[in-house]
């Protein structure tokens, strides 16, 4: 049975969190908390991460444990026993005030309601959030990713209308947890605010480009990436094309309000790249270099 007992001992959870446990309660400093244990025994004994001699001053009466003056050591995983059988767990910890002590920035990823926010907070946490969005509903707790004191979530708003005006901005509210305390902060912000001053993605390269030799002109057409809103008469991008000549030389041009372009004499390749003229400007990645003469000849190739 003693061996028992222990191999079910190093069963129970680490007091060093890795991520938020499913039950968990937070109490004031100096303050009495009360535990209940999930279950019809009447019976129960308890541990505190795995020992069965806390170090705090405990009052059990049958399915309930008062923690009397919680302080940071009586932080941590209370289990209740039956025995050697595990009944229920519930991870306690002190309310903390965190003041100017979590940093969080949004970026929105595009014009479609969907951006990241990233934090900083104590290394030894485990952080979620959760929105409520424009529409006043509250959406469920995500995960934050990352950890050593940098935190980040993905967010998504379908109440999001690019096209009208934002009445309500969206909340975001944090939960962290460190081994011994409890920590929450919130923010509010419009998405349209976060997607003009800070843009977190580049949009990805143009598509579609395609060359045409007509009357000793060069046409080039592209389309907006696929990931790009519409409609683009709304949602405009900046173009940058960059040809190169037979000597070598690379000239660019500025293309805005089109998708097309004519470039005369000769030229030997082309790309083109672009951007959003409303935010900063931070270009998109190239597209491929084409080879002038290769699409020539492939255009005269039967098909």
């Amino acid at each position: 049975m003693l061996g028992l007992v222990a191999l079910v001992l190093c069963l129970v959870p680490a007091d060093t969190l890795t991520a938020f446990p499913p039950k968990f309660q937070v109490g004031e400093v100096n303050g009495d908390v009360v535990v209940t244990c999930n279950t019809s025994e009447q019976l129960v004994s308890w541990t505190q991460n795995g020992d069965p001699e806390p170090m705090a001053e405990l009052v059990a009466k049958g399915r309930t444990l008062t923690i009397l003056g919680l302080d940071l050591p009586a932080a941590g995983n209370y289990s209740c026993w039956a025995g050697p059988i595990l009944l229920d767990t519930t991870y306690v910890v002190v309310s903390e005030t965190r003041e100017g002590g979590i940093n969080v920035s949004c970026q929105a990823e595009s014009y479609r309601g969907s951006f990241r926010c990233s934090w900083t907070g104590p290394r030894s946490s485990v952080f979620r959030a959760r929105l409520t969005h424009s529409d006043g509903s509250l959406g469920a707790w995500v995960p934050a990713a990352g950890g050593r004191g940098r935190f980040s979530a993905h967010f998504s708003d379908p109440s999001f209308c690019p096209f009208a005006e934002e009445l309500r901005p969206l909340q975001l509210q944090l939960e962290g947890l460190s081994d011994t305390s409890y920590f929450t902060h919130s923010v509010h912000f419009f998405v349209w605010d976060i997607a003009l001053l800070f843009p977190q993605c580049d949009p990805a390269p143009p598509q579609k480009l395609t060359l045409r030799q007509r009357g000793g002109q060069l046409h080039l057409a592209w389309a907006p990436p696929a990931s790009w809103p519409l409609p683009k008469s709304y949602f405009t991008l900046l173009y940058r094309l960059q040809y190169e000549l037979p000597n070598g030389t690379q000239v660019e041009e500025l293309v805005e309000g089109a998708e097309e372009a004519q470039l005369g004499g000769q030229v030997q390749r082309v790309r083109v790249c672009c951007r959003d003229p409303f935010t900063r400007p931070t270009w998109s990645p190239w597209t491929t270099w084409q080879d002038i003469k290769a699409t020539q000849q492939h255009q005269l190739q039967p098909h």
